[in-house]
């Protein structure tokens, strides 16, 4: 597995193949889920794969498979879930699949604890792009301090591509904060800032594990003020 290496590379997409995976490889993708360390011990996160039949939704890409993810009320629950989720996504992608996060999907039968969906399958066209292809905010704007970890972070998808993320590198950690909401109209509507920092706290986990040492995600006191308009969340060590 290339988890490291497709984040520099990755690419959402919304032309798939309607060729479904093999069943063999389906459950190797639901067997590598069940080896992913939560972000937080105690979040239940589940979900549901179905087939075009399962979903509903304007504007959902067509798509073999989705993944509906689910979680009860839960501190940080959209967090663990983007964090969760965000590794199947890399996990596919250095399979040679390609994945879209799809905000607007909603499950046939509505539940309340559902969260958000994931397309996968084949790509019709590779998905695959250079890093001079990322449409992501200069390391400046989202952080304050060195810490090589960051730069995988930055390079996370968001919804609105609004990376409402900054953190805050001193002694060895990283201090995470959740920007509240994205500006402009687009970003009244938008619920899941929340969800993108789970995503992003993946690419952390990803590179703290490539540099050889444990992830480790505290929801500790103590960390430097939140800059405006944003929250903390928690801690890597």
């Amino acid at each position: 597995m290339e988890l490291y290496s497709s984040i520099f590379t990755r690419k959402s997409t919304r032309n798939f193949t309607s060729t479904p995976l093999p069943d063999s490889k389906l459950k190797e993708i639901e067997a590598f889920i069940e080896t992913v360390k939560p972000l937080i011990p105690a979040a239940k996160i589940t979900y549901k794969l179905v087939g075009p039949e399962g979903v509903k939704g304007m504007g959902v890409p067509k798509a073999p498979h989705y993944f509906l993810i689910y979680g009860e009320e839960q501190q940080l629950r959209n967090t663990c879930a983007g964090f969760l989720f965000q590794y199947a996504e890399l996990f596919l992608y250095s399979q040679g699949y390609a994945t879209r996060w799809v905000g607007m999907i909603k499950p046939k039968e509505s539940d309340a604890d559902f969260i958000i969906g994931m397309a996968f399958g084949e790509p019709k066209e590779p998905a695959i792009r250079s890093l001079a292809d990322f449409d992501r905010k200069p390391m400046k704007e989202i952080s304050e301090g060195k810490d090589s970890r960051i730069e995988a972070a930055r390079l996370a998808p968001s919804g609105l591509n609004g990376q409402p993320w900054y953190f805050i590198a001193k002694n060895g950690a990283i201090f995470v904060y959740r920007q509240k909401k994205i500006n402009g109209l687009p970003g009244m509507m938008y619920k899941l800032t929340d969800l993108d920092v789970g995503i992003a706290l993946c690419h952390l986990a990803v590179a703290t594990e490539e540099s050889g040492k444990e992830f480790e995600f505290l929801l500790s006191k103590g960390a430097p003020a939140a800059p405006d308009g944003f929250v903390y969340l928690g801690t890597v060590k």
